[in-house]
């Protein structure tokens, strides 16, 4: 009786997301990432508190330890913010943008500079401004529209998949500006150095996937990877800012990690640069 009740409850386990979850935190601790799970956070829409499933914060020794040295001027905390979903009655079908165009702010950091200081500029707008192809977004493809599409009929005791995009955008969204709005009330008091917060968001999918096109005639083709485009309202700047979250599928999660440490390293040498340049025209004597 205990064994057949057992075995009820792995069943079930296996048939939700709960493995995607731990298969994802797994790949994401081999990458030397810290990684939490089921994290709560408020809900001002819904007032009560909620779970996200995965926030995680790429560790100082995969990019290189003198980066993440906290006696440096900047100190860049990357955080990847990580919802998974999966689903084999639904396909997952995103439309793309035209053309693929970022704007020259994003709601993806904070920095204490912006925060307590008021600088206007965030470090992500500086970024888009003088160096995009730092950040990976600018390589597409953006979408912007997306369809649930039933591939099956839903059997009597089958799983409902319906909405889970809407409820994995929509809970990315309220993660951000709550965490956000937590940084702020920090960097606003007294930090020991300047830091720099960069939030990579992503819903990894065990599932179909597909980019598809709306001209003349509609294109569909297979994918394991997209940018969904989307915008909120920032409870910061107090107006809406973009975001765009990577769609990933299950098996090309790790190769999309692999995109997202190169690009921190990136980031750490466009502030070095900035640092560098700072002090050496602190250094110059002045014309007249």
């Amino acid at each position: 009786m205990v064994q057949g009740k057992i075995e009820f409850i792995k069943e079930q386990i296996c048939k939700s997301g709960f493995p995607l979850e731990m298969d994802t935190s797994l790949l994401l601790r081999k990458r030397n990432c810290q990684v939490y799970n089921n994290v709560y956070f408020f809900d001002d829409d819904a007032q009560k508190e909620r779970e996200f499933d995965i926030m995680a914060f790429l560790s100082p020794n995969k990019v290189t330890p003198s980066d993440f040295d906290r006696r440096n001027y900047w100190f860049l905390s990357p955080t990847f913010l990580v919802e998974c979903k999966k689903s084999s009655s639904y396909s997952w079908v995103f439309f793309r943008s035209q053309p693929d165009l970022l704007p020259l702010n994003m709601g993806h950091s904070i920095d204490v500079l912006t925060e307590k200081f008021g600088y206007v500029d965030s470090v992500a707008s500086k970024i888009m401004i003088t160096s995009p192809n730092i950040l990976h977004y600018t390589e597409g493809p953006i979408v912007s529209a997306y369809q649930e599409v039933k591939l099956t009929k839903l059997g009597k005791n089958a799983r409902d998949d319906k909405d889970a995009i809407l409820n994995a955008i929509s809970k990315i969204v309220k993660f951000v500006n709550y965490r956000f709005h937590e940084l702020k009330d920090f960097f606003t008091k007294d930090p020991p150095r300047k830091d720099v917060v960069f939030f990579f968001p992503l819903i990894v999918f065990e599932g179909e996937l597909y980019e598809a096109s709306f001209e003349k005639t509609l294109e569909l083709k297979e994918s394991r990877h997209l940018i969904y485009e989307t915008s909120y309202l920032s409870k910061l700047v107090k107006s809406l800012v973009p975001l765009y979250i990577d769609i990933v599928r299950k098996d090309a999660l790790e190769e999309m990690v692999s995109i997202i440490e190169e690009e921190v390293y990136n980031i750490n040498e466009f502030l070095r640069k900035r640092e560098s340049q700072k002090r050496i025209s602190s250094l110059l004597p002045v014309r007249i």
